[in-house]
């Protein structure tokens, strides 16, 4: 019979980081109303990595009929609206999304990258194209969140 040993190695921990994300407003950047073709409106949102790690956020609109409208006229709608998504406006302008407000679905899709304790101003620039205001869509309404998700880098 062999000869065996055992040894322990004690008090081994892992501690995970916990993830935390703060924007800045939290209220609505965009509220508005009676436009036509050539429309368009700004907004900023601060993004704040207050975790001790990197992480990777992605941004997605999450949009619904507004108003009393119905869910295909917001469908209509958001295919129609364009949505220019910017990181760090006026610095690395470091373009996230720029399409239809359907289509802004986990952009970009690598993820920005913000350090441990950094913080960058994203620009969204919603405008109605002069070629996608038809008669079609007058009087329609749409209502959206700008949803941010972040996972570890």
């Amino acid at each position: 019979m062999p000869f065996t040993i055992q040894a322990l190695n004690e008090n081994n921990t892992v501690n995970i980081a916990q993830l935390s994300m703060v924007l800045n407003p939290i209220t609505p950047i965009f509220t508005e109303a009676d436009w036509s073709g050539g429309s368009s409106a700004v907004g900023v949102i601060n993004v704040a990595n207050t975790s001790p790690v990197d992480f990777a956020f992605f941004v997605s609109a999450d949009w619904y009929a507004g108003g009393g409208d119905t869910i295909q006229n917001a469908r209509l709608l958001a295919e129609r609206l364009n949505i220019e998504v910017i990181g760090d406006p006026g610095g690395a302008n470091v373009l996230i999304y720029d399409g239809s407000l359907a289509g802004l679905i986990q952009q970009p899709p690598g993820g920005y990258v913000l350090g441990a304790g950094q913080d960058v101003n994203v620009q969204f620039t919603l405008s109605l194209p002069d070629a996608n205001a038809t008669d079609l869509i007058q009087g329609m309404s749409i209502e959206f969140d700008l949803v941010f998700v972040a996972v570890e880098a």
